[in-house]
C-alpha cells in the first residue's frame, strides 16, 4: 500500500516515469510526445467513430462477429475520447487543472478501457474458436446471446474499474501540488493487470494456437485430397476470418505488452524504466486504438466494402459540390465582366454623343457668326 503523502499514484508513475533523469533524447521525446499523442488521439477517435457508425447504419455489418468488433471500437472510443485527452493535457501543462471528479474519471476510464478491450478480444476469440471447432453448435447461438455476453463482460469491466471508488484504495483522491493523486492499492493494480489483462491474453494465445492447429490438419487433408466431412467443409471459409482476427490480436498484444510489463516491474522493483522508454510504451498502447479501425478496413472484407462505398459517395458529393461552386464562381465572374463591359459600352456611347453634340453646337455657332450676302450689299 502506498502512503497517503505521495504526490502521484501508481498509474500516474507508470505513465510518466517520475524521478528519472532525462537525457537529451528524453527531452526530444518530451516535446514530441504531445504532438504524436494528439495525432493518435484524433485518428483513433475518427476511425473508431467511423467503425461504430458503419456498424449501426449498415445492416450487412450487423453480424454476430462484428458485434464484438463494435464493442471493441466503443472501448477504444472511451480511451481516445476521455482518458487520452486528459493525460495529454496533464502532460502539456505539467499540472492538473481539473477537480477531483475528473481525476477519478480519468483513471477509472483508463482501467475500464484496459479491461473491456482485453475481454472483448477474449470474447471474439472464444466465439471464433467455437465456430471453427464446433460449427454446428455455433449455429445455435442467436444474436441475443451475443448481445447478452457483451453486456455481461461490460458489466464486469465496469464493476472492476469502480472498485477503487467503492473502497479498494488507500485513501480518497485529491489534488495536491497541481497533481492528480489517485491513491490505490498495489493489490488492485495487480488484480487488474493479471486477471483482466494477462489471463485473457494467455487464453487468446492458446485459442489461436488451437485454431491454427485445426487449420493445419484441415489443409493437410485438402492436400491429400481426402474426403471432407460436412462440418469440415463448413470450416473452410472460417479460417480466413480467424487469420484476420489473429492479426488483430497480435497487434493488440504487441501494443499493450510493453506498458503492462513496465507497470508490473514498477510495482515490484520501483521506477526502473527510463522516462523516454516509458513515454514510448504509453504511445504504443495509445496507437493500438488508432490502428484497429485500419485493421478492420484492411483485413475484414465487409468493413472494407462499406468504407470503400462510403469513400466513393463522399468523393462523388465533394466532386459535385466543387463543380457547383466552380459554376457559381464562373457565373459571378461572367456577370461582373458583362456588367463592366456594358458599363464601358454605355460610357463610350455617352462620350460619343457628347462629342457629336459639341460638334453640332460648334457648327451652329460658326454658321450664325458668318455674314450674309444681304449685309454686304
Amino acid at each position: 500500500m502506498f502512503a497517503a503523502n505521495q504526490n502521484t499514484s501508481i498509474a500516474d508513475r507508470a505513465n510518466s516515469g517520475l524521478n528519472v533523469t532525462s537525457n537529451d533524447y528524453g527531452l526530444i521525446l518530451e516535446d514530441l510526445f504531445p504532438v504524436v499523442g494528439v495525432l493518435i488521439c484524433t485518428v483513433g477517435s475518427i476511425g473508431n467513430f467511423a467503425v461504430l457508425f458503419a456498424f449501426l447504419t449498415q445492416r450487412k455489418l450487423r453480424t454476430k462477429l462484428n458485434c464484438f468488433l463494435a464493442s471493441l471500437a466503443f472501448s477504444d472510443i472511451l480511451l481516445m475520447g476521455i482518458t487520452v485527452p486528459l493525460e495529454l493535457e496533464y502532460h502539456i501543462r505539467a499540472k492538473f487543472i481539473h477537480g477531483v471528479v475528473i481525476c477519478d474519471l480519468m483513471y477509472t476510464i483508463h482501467f475500464l478501457a484496459l479491461s473491456s478491450s482485453s475481454l472483448n478480444l477474449l470474447a471474439v476469440s472464444v466465439y471464433r474458436y467455437i465456430t471453427i471447432a464446433f460449427p454446428f453448435s455455433a449455429k445455435l447461438a442467436q444474436p441475443i446471446h451475443i448481445v447478452a455476453s457483451i453486456a455481461v463482460l461490460w458489466l464486469y469491466a465496469v464493476i472492476t474499474a469502480l472498485l477503487p471508488l467503492m473502497g479498494w484504495r488507500s485513501g480518497p483522491s485529491s489534488i495536491k501540488f497541481s497533481l492528480c493523486v489517485f491513491m490505490i492499492e498495489e493489490e488492485y493494480v495487480m488484480f487488474i493487470l493479471t486477471v483482466n489483462w494477462v489471463l485473457p491474453a494467455v487464453i487468446v494465445l492458446i485459442l489461436y494456437v488451437m485454431i491454427f492447429r485445426i487449420a493445419r490438419i484441415h489443409a493437410i487433408k485438402i492436400a491429400k485430397q481426402q474426403v471432407l466431412r460436412e462440418y469440415e467443409r463448413i470450416r473452410s471459409p472460417l479460417f480466413k476470418c480467424a487469420k484476420t482476427l489473429g492479426k488483430i490480436a497480435i497487434v493488440y498484444l504487441i501494443c499493450w505488452i510493453p506498458y503492462v510489463t513496465k507497470t508490473i516491474l514498477l510495482l515490484w522493483y520501483g521506477p526502473s524504466v527510463p522516462r523516454a522508454i516509458s513515454l514510448i510504451f504509453v504511445l504504443f498502447y495509445y496507437a493500438n486504438s488508432a490502428i484497429n479501425p485500419f485493421l478492420y478496413a484492411g483485413l475484414c472484407t465487409d468493413f472494407r466494402e462499406v468504407f470503400s462505398e462510403c469513400a466513393r459517395k463522399v468523393y462523388n458529393k465533394l466532386s459535385l459540390l466543387c463543380r457547383r461552386v466552380s459554376a457559381f464562381v464562373h457565373s459571378v465572374v461572367s456577370s461582373l465582366c458583362s456588367d463592366s463591359s456594358r458599363t464601358g459600352t454605355h460610357a463610350t456611347e455617352r462620350s460619343r454623343l457628347r462629342r457629336s453634340r459639341k460638334r453640332a453646337r460648334t457648327r451652329s455657332r460658326s454658321s450664325s457668326q458668318q455674314p450674309s450676302v444681304a449685309t454686304f450689299v
